[in-house]
């Protein structure tokens, strides 16, 4: 595998001088000191808080491809982890993401995109902007990670204001504490959907089915059993939005979620397995400008947890903000300084996996919160704040105590050269009913996402 990718990267590399300027490769670097009270998010009064201080670096590769039709993104890297108050060999571990848009006709675009990629559970947020980051059940302790998906989604301009949407996705989770217990959940499923669009607003019909398989391997020490399930989820969701002038817009949604046990748990073959039917719904308000957006949402939503390989009904609430703050220099597109913050509430309860009945209880805060400094195009420097509070509970999969864990980063993100010839817009779902919250494809962020590559290029 990574011979062909090496490969393909030196292919492109040395393609004709002609198409030169619809590619570029870059070299990227970033990283953080880390500093917290809990590294493993150990449960409170266990006596196993382990205040730490480590480095990560994550040297990698970008490459870019640029032409009328299609644009594609690959980028890899090397995360590197090392403590700074105790000698321990550094951890390795990697992660790749090719991610692309296909413009195939003047009324379809096509989206697609692979990743994967492992590392510690407590670093996962990470790879998300502070302003993307929710509130979250995880498990304590030092838990490895291995995850890696793939989709698939296509927008056909049906007429003047209707659209037809379909999507496949396929995701991977593996998690390990360490002491002999493991969790895998397998997911795949598709949707298809309607979209009408009126002059203020927009009326969504979406239908999906997802095959889910949750599978754990319990340690022969552990008081927890190993059990695998099979389900088969049928969903369906109407969603409204709405503009209520240029900048404020709103979105309500509501359906059912149908969880369909299917097949037998090799470790109880005799068990007896009943489905269960859940509502869904949310509201979202947003302001959006062009150089900066404020969301707030609450929901109830019912999804498999990667990181207790079981179905979970989640009722959260969360706010997200990014600003630009222009009196620090630059400009209201382009500014020198950023900020990035989400903060969240949820209710976790699990989803039996025999009787399809709510059990556990658990509650969860998180703050995130950035301030990124762009000198130039390509470099970023950053500080970053999170704070994390889960209550426990026994019956989960794994068990999971209550902890509180405060981490501060201090951040640097690198890319050489800084132009990129072109990028795949992050953010492709739209919130306004008149798209104008939505980036064409190949246009940059606004507002630069200060903890990641390809941030704030002059083009």
């Amino acid at each position: 595998m990574h011979g062909k990718l090496v490969g393909v990267i030196g292919a492109l590399v040395l393609a004709s001088p002609a198409r030169a300027d619809h590619t570029s490769l870059h070299a990227t670097a970033d990283g953080e000191v880390v500093t917290t009270d809990n590294l493993y998010s150990a449960g409170s009064g266990t006596g196993l808080l382990q205040p730490e201080m480590l480095f990560t670096v994550r040297p990698g590769v970008l490459y870019a491809y640029d032409a009328p039709q299609m644009i594609h993104d690959f980028n890899a890297d090397a995360e590197i982890v090392g403590y700074l108050s105790r000698s321990e060999k550094p951890q390795v571990t990697g992660r790749a993401a090719w991610r692309s848009v296909f413009l195939p006709g003047p009324r379809t675009t096509l989206n697609m995109s692979i990743s994967a990629g492992m590392g510690l559970l407590s670093l996962l947020t990470l790879r998300q902007t502070p302003d993307e980051t929710t509130a979250t059940v995880i498990p304590t302790g030092r838990i490895d990670i291995e995850q890696s998906d793939a989709s698939e989604s296509m927008s056909y301009i049906s007429s003047k204001h209707t659209r037809v949407l379909q999507g496949v996705v396929g995701r991977y989770g593996f998690t390990d504490d360490g002491s002999g217990t493991t969790g895998e959940t397998r997911e795949v499923g598709g949707n298809l959907g309607f979209e009408r669009t009126f002059r203020k607003d927009t009326l969504v019909l979406d239908a999906s089915v997802m095959y889910v398989q949750f599978l754990r391997i319990a340690a022969p020490t552990s008081e927890l059993f190993s059990r695998q399930d099979h389900q088969i989820n049928p969903r369906g969701v109407a969603t409204w939005r709405h503009d209520i002038n240029k900048v404020w817009s709103t979105n309500l949604d509501g359906g059912v979620v149908f969880v369909n046990p299917i097949g037998s748990d090799k470790f109880n073959p005799g068990g007896m397995k009943r489905g269960g039917t859940f509502g869904v719904f949310g509201g979202q308000i947003a302001y959006v400008q062009p150089w900066g957006r404020t969301t707030l949402s609450a929901r109830r939503n019912v999804e498999p947890n990667l990181f207790l390989a079981q179905n979970t009904v989640n009722d959260e609430a969360n706010l997200q903000v990014a600003v630009p703050l222009t009196w620090f220099g630059g400009s209201l597109r382009r500014p020198k300084v950023a900020a990035l913050a989400s903060a969240g509430l949820a209710h976790t309860q699990l989803i039996d996996a025999e009787s399809s009945e709510l059990e556990g209880n658990f509650r969860v805060a998180h703050v995130d919160a950035s301030l990124g400094y762009t000198p130039t195009p390509g470099q970023t420097y950053g500080v970053r704040y999170e704070l994390v509070y889960q209550t426990g509970d026994s019956a989960a999969v794994m068990a999971v105590p209550a902890f509180v864990r405060n981490t501060l980063y201090v951040t640097f993100s690198l890319r050489y050269p800084a132009r990129i010839a072109g990028e795949v817009p992050k953010r492709m779902k739209g919130m306004r009913s008149d798209r104008k919250d939505m980036m064409p494809a190949g246009a940059e962020e606004i507002i630069p996402d200060v903890l990641e590559q390809g941030q704030g290029d002059d083009r």
